[in-house]
Formats: C-alpha cells, sequence, structure tokens
C-alpha cells in the first residue's frame, strides 16, 4: 500500500511530501497578499536554502500560491492575492488551533 500511495500520491501528500514545502507555504500564509520576494527573500523568510524554493517553484505556481511579476530582474513572485489554496490552509489552521486550544 506504501508503494501505491507513493506512486499515485493526493494532493495532502504532495504537499506534505517535502518539509521545506510546508515552510515556505507557512510563510506564505503569514504575508501579507501581493508581497514581493525573490527566491532568496522567500528563502530567508520560509527558513529553508534558495534551492529549496527553487527545487519547489513550479509547484507553488501550479498551486497558485506564487505568481511571477512581471518585467522584474531579479526574478520576484507576488504571493497570490486570491489563492484558494492559501484561504483553504487559514482555515485549517484556524480549525486545529481552535480544536487544540479546547
Amino acid at each position: 500500500m506504501d508503494e501505491l500511495r507513493d506512486e499515485y500520491p493526493s494532493g495532502w501528500r504532495i504537499i506534505v511530501q517535502n518539509e521545506s514545502v510546508g515552510y515556505i507555504l507557512d510563510a506564505l500564509m503569514d504575508a501579507l497578499p501581493s508581497r514581493e520576494f525573490t527566491k532568496s527573500e522567500l528563502a530567508t523568510e520560509a527558513g529553508v536554502s534558495r534551492q529549496s524554493v527553487y527545487t519547489h517553484l513550479e509547484l507553488l505556481l501550479a498551486l497558485e500560491v506564487l505568481e511571477p511579476v512581471a518585467n522584474s530582474s531579479p526574478q520576484r513572485y507576488r504571493v497570490a492575492a486570491d489563492s484558494e489554496l492559501l484561504d483553504l490552509l487559514h482555515q485549517v489552521n484556524g480549525f486545529v488551533n481552535g480544536k487544540l486550544s479546547q
């Protein structure tokens, strides 16, 4: 069963299978909508390596939590103001914190 889960991971597993993605998403949840980052700035903010940001950038763009800023050099990325995933993660965060504080 483990092999099957690894071969066909759920969306949840895709997000949490790499610790760096969790740290990056956590940092994006704390950021104001439309805040801009370079890869290096995002890495510093999330507490991960720049290589981790580079490795997971396509996933973050596909999940629409980041969007590239046009004509920026070095390339900058903006926290997507209307990110469904970040909204859902805020809801999960509130649910978990509410349950744990009871």
